[in-house]
């Protein structure tokens, strides 16, 4: 079986994905994780915004090349193959003026000129992926625009989709999950083996420059996957 992954960013399946990924690898399935906003800083003056997140990854203006070599290592511990996109972060879209200059900005919608992007990425995913292929998106839960764009262009493939819980948005998100069920969405739960585990810790230490966003430190994160893992485990949505 193929299994094709799609993330947002970089990090987005190691963080909500990677023990079971790690699972399917091991178990003889082809998995890889496709990442759709991949692509390098464009030419020109970035926004104040982006300029912090580099201050705070700690990669200056090589913050693709460097997210690019964690995200190898990622996919290494995951054992998945790996695919990259020449689609910016959206922190780089839309310069001069640019599309999402704050951290209210990324959580929004997409701007309205980027809709044929969306009809050109689910054009390009469809040219590409294999005949049979499982297809995993991100449910969007937390808003960020690159999900959202992610989701549409899933959507617009007209095949079945599998649909993936992000974390850790998704630990703020528990009302909409039950809400999913409450209209017909169909959840297919899957317990994460002790070596799944590890290797879904290691993935997300593999994103160095990432760890700060959401904890302290490396203990911490670990911690925080294994409370997560064995409180929720692991679930893939169907739409109704």
């Amino acid at each position: 079986m193929d299994w094709i992954f799609l993330s947002p960013h970089y990090d987005d399946i190691a963080l909500s994905c990677a023990g079971f990924v790690w699972d399917q690898a091991s178990l003889g399935n082809q998995v890889s994780v496709w990442t759709i906003c991949a692509g390098e800083v464009p030419h020109g003056s970035l926004s104040p915004f982006a300029e912090s997140l580099h201050a705070r990854w700690d990669t200056g203006t090589q913050a693709v090349a460097h997210r690019r070599s964690e995200d190898i290592a990622s996919c290494a511990a995951m054992n998945a193959a790996y695919l990259h996109l020449d689609l910016p972060d959206c922190i780089y879209r839309g310069g001069p003026a640019h599309f999402y200059a704050s951290e209210e900005a990324i959580f929004g919608e997409v701007h309205p000129q980027e809709d044929q992007l969306v009809h050109s990425l689910a054009a390009r995913l469809k040219a590409m992926l294999p005949a049979g292929a499982q297809v995993v998106c991100p449910l969007t839960l937390g808003g960020h625009v690159d999900h959202r764009l992610t989701r549409r262009a899933a959507e617009e493939l007209g095949l079945p989709l599998w649909y993936y819980s992000d974390y850790p948005y998704a630990l703020k998100n528990a009302t909409e999950l039950e809400r999913l069920t409450q209209v017909g969405w169909q959840p297919t739960a899957t317990a994460i083996s002790a070596q799944g585990l590890t290797q879904w810790q290691a993935a997300v230490a593999a994103h160095t420059s990432q760890i700060s966003t959401f904890w302290p430190d490396l203990p911490t994160m670990r911690q925080a996957i294994a409370w997560y893992a064995h409180q929720f485990g692991f679930t893939l949505w169907k739409k109704p």
